[in-house]
């Protein structure tokens, strides 16, 4: 006689930003593995665009009281909850852990911390907002050392960041599980073009993201200028941030005709940019951060069923084959990005077999099924390696 298999419940703590896609996809993974979800969740992250900005002194001064009321109340909010079986910290949690920490151990509950990225990675190394010698990058490092030391599990998204986390922080390998970040299926999905083109040579590609030095954006305005005698291409880059004034700068240096800017777009219409698109774009920086993790945008590009064109580095290479489910292009480098524009332009059967392998790999891989069997791996590996201690 076959025996019904436990179902799980984990509650989501802190003060973690609900509308971050990782967020997103782990709460549809427990709903498709019928397993409970319950909130312990004070909003927090969800109210500058621009994080960066909670990092200055002035800020943190300013945000330290908020803080304090919010951990106030999730304490109060935990200790009242159900049973559950494990908690997870989710992205923009790193100073949630301690208080987590705390309050699993009053109620003997694993503790599971979904970063996404390291905070020094994006402060220091990348965005170098913060100088690497200071003291205050030495303050972050400990906070992204101690939130992993906390957990007793870590999800991560690429080998490429469990690498970087075991080196970096020296946190035990063991402590990590792999899943993808994957997509919001419920906006991103395949879907007929509402409006067919007009002109079937004509080549449309698309970036949105903030503009920081990951993204390599300065580097799809270059492809644009040496691809600008060609009229029937053009780029539609939506989005803002850190580099916002060097890219505008760039552009009208640069003369640049074949370029389309729009400052934000709401998130439920991305889709129809994606859709209006023939090609999309990933990363191209050449910071180390870049060689690390695949953006959420060539996901959900995959999720369409729209070719991508993204930076040849480890991470990519995990999952991605060149010519096959994505071009891989040299990153940093403008004139292989144009190659790899014109590659596809003037090779539609190809534009549309990568695009038809695209979709099967986010299938195979990244799909929110595919999301949620790791995930339900990752809790039952948390759950047995704490009963075993």
């Amino acid at each position: 006689m076959k025996t019904n298999k436990r179902r799980y419940s984990i509650c989501f703590f802190g003060t973690y930003e609900s509308s971050f896609p990782r967020t997103i996809t782990l709460k549809e993974a427990s709903r498709l593995k019928k397993i409970r979800v319950i909130e312990c969740h004070v909003p927090f992250w969800e109210y500058v665009r621009e994080k960066t900005e909670y990092f200055s002194l002035k800020s943190m001064i300013k945000n330290f009281f908020k803080l304090f009321f919010a951990y106030t109340s999730l304490a109060i909010q935990y200790m009242k909850l159900e049973n559950h079986d494990a908690v997870i910290v989710g992205y923009n949690g790193y100073f949630d852990m301690p208080l987590a920490k705390l309050l699993t151990k009053i109620k003997k509950k694993p503790l599971i911390f979904t970063p996404v990225f390291p905070l020094y990675e994006t402060l220091v190394e990348d965005r170098r907002y913060i100088n690497k010698t200071s003291i205050k990058s030495k303050i972050i490092h400990l906070i992204d050392e101690t939130s992993c030391r906390l957990a007793d599990f870590i999800i991560i998204e690429t080998n490429s960041y469990i690498d970087y986390y075991c080196e970096e922080f020296k946190i035990p390998r063991e402590k990590y599980f792999k899943i993808p970040l994957g997509a919001d299926e419920t906006n991103f999905f395949q879907r007929q073009q509402k409006v067919q083109k007009k002109d079937p040579n004509h080549l449309k590609l698309l970036f949105y993201g903030k503009f920081i030095p990951l993204q390599g954006i300065s580097y799809i305005i270059k492809a644009a200028k040496i691809l600008e005698k060609n009229k029937e291409v053009e780029f539609e880059i939506i989005g803002s941030g850190q580099l916002s004034n060097n890219i505008r700068n760039l552009t009208e240096k640069l003369d640049i005709k074949n370029v389309k800017f729009i400052d934000w777009v709401n998130y439920r219409e991305l889709p129809e940019h994606i859709l209006a698109a023939d090609v999309c774009l990933g990363i191209f920086g050449d910071s180390p951060k870049a060689q690390r993790g695949i953006p959420i945008k060539v996901y959900e590009a995959l999720a369409m069923k729209k070719p991508v064109i993204t930076g040849d580095t480890p991470a990519a290479r995990e999952v991605f084959t060149h010519k096959v489910n994505a071009i891989l292009c040299e990153i940093g480098n403008p004139e292989a990005l144009a190659e790899s524009i014109i590659l596809l332009k003037e090779n539609n059967e190809l534009r549309m077999n990568i695009a038809e392998a695209g979709f099967k790999l986010y299938q195979e891989l990244f799909s929110s099924k595919q999301i949620a069997d790791r995930f339900e791996v990752a809790l039952e590996k948390c759950l047995h390696k704490i009963k075993g201690k």
